[in-house]
């Protein structure tokens, strides 16, 4: 900091100005420093703010040295220019001037956080506060002693030297109360909360007291001209690195997540923070983690998505822990997930798959028979993706992200050459992708001439359904969903049950039916692929393509109705018939 009044405390962005009170009126004061919040982050704003708060100070100071009785304390400023001044005085000072030394020092000290605004006063912080203690007293020394006379630097040395042995004696009584006043304002002044009854508190009192004996000591040195004189540097109270700030950069370093995920963990973090505090990592426990729990549950999150939001800030800590960027000695996250038994319980609706009844009811629809091609069902895609979604098994985006070029022959069959977009995510590479023969229904339907016809009209290459909208982390599904959904609700398809996954957990139940095994079921979706079978293909394991084929030629759906969306001649319903 350019200039020697200007600081900030503990966990806050503001700047203070902060000056030290003289050694002789400090008895009177009850304290050795005085606080004023500028109410500003910005240096240039602080400066101009500056001269008010001084003045102030001065006048904190006239009042103290007439308590002591020494004259000419009131003549400090002629009364008009004092009414002057004060008048643009801002906010964050007082509005007139206090009567006495004991409110002039408490409207001195700075304005009281919020409990969710500071630090909570641990062992830990201690060593901290007491180094910035030290730093701002022997800035504030080095600065009364500029320019004074030889016998005003005797005078200050006798001053220094008699509050020394008051200080020795106390420390000697063990009397470390007469450190309090003093503790409260540089706890206040550095944003920390403290139980007066609890242990740290008594362990910062004793460790302030030896802390101002040495703090006297050296600036008996620097008055006597002893030694070289070296500014202690004001360190941060909080370690940098001891904060979730840190520990999401080093995990964003560490595990290069989407910047979807990064943008729910920052919400996450804050939402954390918004209930314990701008705590450092250090100063977790389990019980914060309950706070946190209870607060998300009156919020009316399921217990099943806090267990999802707990999987999402845990990482961050045990990172931090292993590398040693926290003392943290445990995460105190983990084991605060809500069982398993307890989240199926409190669980109102559970993805579930469509019946054929209720397939019907979807296909028989205004956008499978009027027509109807809404613009954030993405044209074309709101009618092709949910029969893709039955007859496929595919993730949403997975289809979303169909190009042109992805509909291909393979042995002489038509596949659908999909993304794994959760292995992709999961491996950080760009293209996992795998071979899904398509349905006979699907070609029944009319898919290969549709996609022949976009191909003619845009080329062989671009989007399959480049009408659908992408949001900020690039999902080309995230839009379109948010109409499927809704839309299921105005087709008299509202279980909350039912959403377009709904299609995935389909094809996987009636896959089954059919007498496909798990293996197969999963190389179909997507699913990570077992180590005990396959083979490498473009280095990943996988089922032989015939297995694949037999498997959606065993695939269907009895009672489903689905021909008035044929196109030419309608052949067997795959209702009636398995599909060949």
């Amino acid at each position: 900091m350019q200039h020697p009044y200007l600081t900030t405390r503990g966990n806050s962005h503001q700047l203070y100005f902060r000056r030290a009170i003289p050694p002789h009126l400090r008895a009177a004061a009850g304290r050795r420093e005085i606080w004023l919040s500028l109410r500003t982050a910005c240096p240039k704003t602080a400066l101009t703010r500056l001269p008010q708060a001084a003045l102030y100070f001065e006048h904190c100071i006239a009042q103290a040295e007439a308590a002591v009785g020494q004259p000419g304390a009131d003549a400090w400023l002629p009364p008009a220019l004092q009414a002057a001044v004060l008048s643009t005085l801002p906010s964050s000072l007082p509005s007139s001037l206090p009567s006495s030394p004991a409110t002039t020092l408490a409207a001195a000290a700075p304005e009281a956080a919020g409990d969710d605004d500071r630090l909570v006063l641990t062992p830990l912080l201690i060593p901290g506060l007491l180094e910035r203690y030290r730093a701002h007293a022997l800035a504030s020394d080095a600065e009364q002693r500029q320019n004074l006379s030889d016998a005003e630097l005797d005078e200050r040395l006798a001053l220094l030297e008699a509050a020394a042995t008051q200080t020795r004696r106390a420390r000697a009584r063990g009397d470390a109360q007469s450190m309090r006043a003093a503790a409260e304002d540089m706890l206040a002044a550095e944003g920390v909360v403290a139980d007066p009854a609890a242990p740290a508190f008594a362990q910062l009192l004793e460790q302030l007291l030896a802390a101002e004996v040495a703090v006297l000591d050296e600036e008996i040195a620097r008055t006597r001209g002893d030694g070289a004189v070296v500014e202690p540097a004001l360190q941060p109270l909080v370690d940098p690195d001891d904060t979730w700030g840190a520990a999401l950069t080093l995990w964003q370093a560490e595990r290069a997540p989407a910047a979807k995920t990064v943008d729910e963990v920052t919400k996450q973090i804050e939402r954390f923070q918004g209930v314990v505090g701008p705590l450092p990592l250090s100063q977790l426990s389990p019980a914060h983690v309950d706070a946190f729990k209870a607060h998300c549950q009156q919020a009316g999150l399921s217990l099943s998505r806090i267990n999802t939001v707990i999987s999402l800030l845990s990482p961050l800590l045990t990172l931090a822990i292993k590398k040693g960027r926290t003392v943290l000695p445990k995460n105190p996250f983990a084991g605060m997930k809500f069982e398993t038994k307890a989240v199926r319980k409190a669980t109102a609706t559970v993805r579930d798959a469509f019946t054929v009844d209720e397939l019907n009811i979807l296909f028989a629809s205004p956008v499978f028979v009027q027509g109807q091609r809404p613009a954030k069902g993405g044209g074309e895609a709101a009618y092709w993706l949910p029969l893709l979604g039955l007859l496929t098994g595919a993730r949403l985006e997975d289809l979303c992200r169909l190009t042109l070029a992805d509909v291909v022959e393979r042995d002489g069959v038509w596949c659908l050459h999909l993304h794994d977009s959760k292995r992709e995510q999961r491996l950080g590479v760009a293209a996992v992708l795998r071979y899904v023969p398509l349905h006979a229904e699907l070609v029944r339907c009319g898919f290969l001439e549709h996609v022949a016809a976009a191909r003619q009209a845009r080329g062989a290459t671009g989007f399959l359904f480049p009408d659908l909208h992408t949001n900020q982390y690039g999902q080309r599904s995230a839009v379109f969903s948010n109409w499927f959904n809704p839309y299921l609700d105005a087709i008299g398809l509202d279980d909350p049950r039912l959403v377009f996954h709904s299609l995935r957990h389909t094809f996987q139940h009636f896959s089954e039916l059919a007498g496909s095994n798990d293996a197969t079921i999963d190389e179909l979706i997507g699913h990570a692929p077992d180590q005990r079978y396959g083979h490498k293909e473009a280095g990943e394991k996988r089922l032989p393509f015939p297995l694949l084929v037999q498997a959606m030629a065993r695939f269907h759906l009895p009672g489903l109705q689905i021909a008035h969306l044929y196109r030419g001649p309608a052949p067997s319903c795959a209702a009636d018939t398995p599909a060949a």
